[in-house]
């Protein structure tokens, strides 16, 4: 994959929500050093006074080239967020007012945000519209995203979360992985809900085969029905 289709991907990818900023902060630290716009997250300058003479033009035109990557990585920064979010930081004059005001609001451990982060783990539900791998990586992220503000879950805190958060129509399951002596931690029950995620999709796509062969014998038997008819030819 080229660097560019990197970069592609960044900018489609997670926005930042204000509970996944030091994966984004990760990400856009990249994509930024990539474009060679990082450092206007952490320099500013002003624009030189009114002059004539060649050293105030050399200035000048330092200055608007800055001034032109200054505005791409500002943009970058406000593409990069969730929608919701973009309204409370397009005020910032700078990138890098942008920044620091993005690293002060959610890269601390401030009570508010541990409480949405905890609030968020033990909310999640999976939506029908993730498959299962992206429902074990969206759960692994957020354990991540805790052990990253130091607060550690046991590993019966996490399989009970991911129990939990388990959509209702596996509320059997829920019950088997609940009362399953045999799982310890995350990654056993990933395993277990991994499995039963392929068995489902195998007993659909079996009933899916099965069905369109049950249709395909009735046309069949159609087919010869009206055969047989025209070879008896019409009655006198």
């Amino acid at each position: 994959m080229t660097i560019k289709n990197i970069i592609a991907d960044l900018k489609k990818g997670e926005k930042l929500t204000g509970t996944n900023y030091d994966i984004w902060h990760k990400k856009i630290t990249f994509l930024l050093n990539e474009q060679e716009f990082y450092e206007h997250l952490t320099t500013t300058m002003t624009r030189p006074p009114e002059g004539k003479t060649a050293q105030h033009h050399r200035d000048l035109e330092v200055f608007e080239a800055w001034s032109k990557k200054h505005r791409c990585a500002r943009f970058t920064l406000l593409s990069c967020m969730h929608d919701d979010l973009i309204g409370a930081y397009e005020h910032c004059a700078t990138a890098k007012a942008m920044w620091d005001h993005l690293r002060f609001d959610f890269g601390g451990t401030s009570v508010t945000r541990l409480r949405s982060l905890v609030l968020k783990f033990e909310m999640f539900k999976k939506e029908p519209k993730n498959s299962m791998t992206e429902y074990q990586r969206i759960m692994s992220a957020m354990i991540r995203d805790l052990k990253n503000v130091v607060i550690a879950l046991s590993d019966e805190q996490q399989v009970q979360v991911v129990i939990r958060s388990l959509p209702d129509s596996w509320v059997n399951m829920r019950q088997i992985l609940t009362y399953n002596e045999n799982i310890k931690n995350f990654a056993d029950v990933s395993h277990h809900v991994e499995l039963e995620a392929e068995s489902e999709e195998a007993t659909r796509a079996t009933a899916f085969f099965a069905q369109g062969g049950k249709r395909h014998g009735n046309w069949y038997k159609r087919k010869r029905k009206g055969k047989s008819g025209n070879k008896e030819g019409p009655s006198n």
